[in-house]
């Protein structure tokens, strides 16, 4: 035994003692945690208590492995030979989560790993097995959907109940709540929905008072930047016309905006003329806010922070007063600074609270909204009394696809998904080798479009035809894309053509809008390097707020969310030339 060893090793003993306690119910958990973390802050280093934490954790599950394994059977299915899921080996990863009570966790949970179920099951736990009151556990997630599927699944597992006395909101939800009660913003106006992350922007206060700050903060010599801007890109052509500043002004205020959500992320931003314009224009436009007594989603977010981490008492806001036990916090990897500020806000308050962080890292495809994997990666900095645990199982795909999800991101060993499915799952791969012509795309999108829809229809019936051999009904269907509309058509057009020929409804999305969501067959209809990364016309002005490296990182990680949304087979149609990540999947279509 090392002498780092024999200095944990009394407390690591001691550790176990109070969590038997804790089963028992003669202590509580909360001094537990406390004793934990005071632990954790007398270890000298970031190893030492990294090193801590994982003895530590090694010996927590043991006292509560059989509670956390009652929680799993009692949501999930048995095997196909009757072992009891908790028993299954490729539940390891999901009884190391469950059964780990003390430490903050990071949850990297890889696409259809039931990141939602793991959250469930765990709460399950906590309440059922351990006491936990529901009313000390909150649950925040991005959207309204989100919450509500998070909380019709924790009433079917715990009963109306104590499933409904569980805090379920958006972040949006809980900042509204807060702002609502506090008495400095009880008054104010609040611009954006309590029940969801949508801002009521279009037409309404603050896109107006955007607009007024961006014409404000807007010079002659600010435009003729921003044309030296355009110069050389394959967007030039946008500076050489009459519009030119009123496209200017939908970029920039949508840039602004994205500066916005980057203040704060670390690293910082760059000090550029475009920059500094983009930050005259948002300081204008918060003072016209504060002026006018109003608070949008962006602001809401950092004022509901900055009183929750303050002391001024929140009346009729019991749960986040001091009482909470468990955070939950969905889809991690999609933080900006404002939803971290949120979370640790919620932290200050409740300074015995156990946060667990679901998210995967390689699902992080909201830049353009100031999403930062940067948070996601340096949790741990943030929340020293954590661990990082990975949930690597995909229960959704067939084993190819998750092979080649793997691929497009050229995962290590200790970062790659795992099938837990039996079925292989199907690639096909239809190339065209059309030729790119740079300054004349409407010539080769017409090809582009040519080559969709000749192969659509077949590819559709192809992969129904696997339906058929194995005695499946039609199973569901969805055309995605980088853009709504790929090579200058309406996604809807192209379904039309599958659901004229074979009379079955086919649906539509985004690969960005795809997000959380399944279906048995995927086609994605532009697999190809200059779709992943797409250029855009705000990319001249907001290369200072996103660089070309995190763009690209991006655009992989989008692909990685387009093929992952396939449970039994997927399609790629490349019009032109196949994008590099996905060139695995050639190999892949012929096993």
């Amino acid at each position: 035994m090392s002498q780092a060893q024999e200095t944990i090793a009394p407390f690591l003993e001691a550790h176990v003692k109070r969590c038997q306690q804790v089963l028992l119910g003669d202590l509580s958990l909360a001094s537990v945690v406390r004793d934990l973390r005071q632990a954790v802050a007398g270890q000298d280093d970031a190893r030492a208590r990294t090193d801590l934490l994982r003895a530590l954790a090694s010996k927590e599950r043991k006292p509560f492995k059989r509670a956390a394994m009652r929680a799993i059977d009692r949501i999930l299915p048995a095997g196909g030979d009757g072992t009891p899921a908790a028993q299954l080996a490729t539940n390891a990863s999901l009884r190391n989560f469950v059964s780990v009570v003390t430490p903050n966790i990071r949850l990297r949970a890889r696409a259809g790993a039931g990141k939602s179920t793991a959250i469930v099951i765990k709460c399950d736990f906590l309440i059922r097995e351990l006491g936990i009151a529901p009313e000390s556990i909150q649950v925040l997630t991005f959207n309204k959907k989100a919450a509500e599927d998070l909380s019709a699944k924790m009433v079917d597992a715990l009963g109306p109940d104590l499933g409904k006395r569980v805090g379920v909101n958006t972040f949006h939800s809980l900042a509204f709540h807060v702002l609502r009660r506090a008495p400095e913003t009880a008054q104010a106006t609040l611009n954006f929905k309590a029940d969801d992350a949508e801002l009521s922007a279009d037409g309404h206060a603050e896109a107006s008072l955007m607009f007024r700050a961006q014409k404000a903060a807007t010079r002659d010599h600010d435009i003729r930047m921003y044309k030296q801007r355009f110069e050389g890109t394959r967007h030039a052509y946008m500076a050489e016309r009459d519009d030119f500043e009123d496209s200017l002004r939908s970029l920039t205020l949508n840039a602004a905006s994205l500066l916005r959500a980057r203040r704060g992320t670390p690293g910082g931003l760059r000090r550029t003329p475009v920059t500094a314009h983009l930050a005259r224009v948002v300081d204008d436009y918060e003072a016209r806010l504060e002026k006018a007594r109003s608070l949008d989603g962006q602001t809401g977010l950092r004022k509901a922070a900055e009183i929750l981490s303050g002391d001024q008492p929140l009346d009729g806001f019991r749960r986040l007063s001091g009482t909470l036990r468990y955070l939950f916090v969905d889809e991690y990897q999609d933080f900006s600074a404002a939803f971290e500020a949120l979370v640790q806000g919620v932290m200050a308050r409740n300074p015995n609270c156990v946060l667990n962080a679901v998210g995967d890292d390689w699902q992080s495809i909201n830049g353009f909204m100031g999403a930062a994997p940067v948070f996601f990666e340096t949790f741990r900095k943030r929340y020293p009394a954590s661990l990082h645990l990975p949930l690597q199982v995909n229960w959704r795909c067939g084993k190819r696809i998750v092979a080649l999800g793997n691929a497009v991101m050229e995962a290590t060993a200790a970062e790659e998904a795992v099938a837990g499915l039996p079925h292989e799952g199907k690639i096909r791969v239809k190339v065209g080798r059309i030729v790119v012509h740079k300054y004349n795309k409407a010539a080769w999108h017409e090809d582009a479009r040519d080559f969709l829809e000749a192969q659509l229809v077949r590819m559709a019936g192809l992969a129904w035809d696997d339906d058929a051999r194995a005695g499946r009904e039609a199973g569901s269907m969805v055309l995605l894309a980088g853009k709504r509309k790929p090579f200058g058509r309406d996604l809807l057009a192209y379904a039309a053509h599958i659901e004229d020929a074979h009379g079955i409804r086919v649906a539509t999305s985004t690969c960005h809008s795809a997000k959380g969501l399944q279906w048995d067959h995927v086609i994605l209809l532009d697999g190809i390097t200059t779709e992943y990364p797409a250029a855009h016309p705000a990319d001249p002005i907001q290369r200072d707020l996103i660089s070309k490296a995190e763009k690209e990182a991006e655009s992989h990680r989008l692909l990685y969310v387009a093929v992952t949304r396939a449970k039994q087979s997927l399609t790629l149609l490349a019009p032109t030339e196949l994008h590099a990540r996905l060139t695995p999947a050639v190999a892949l279509a012929k096993v």
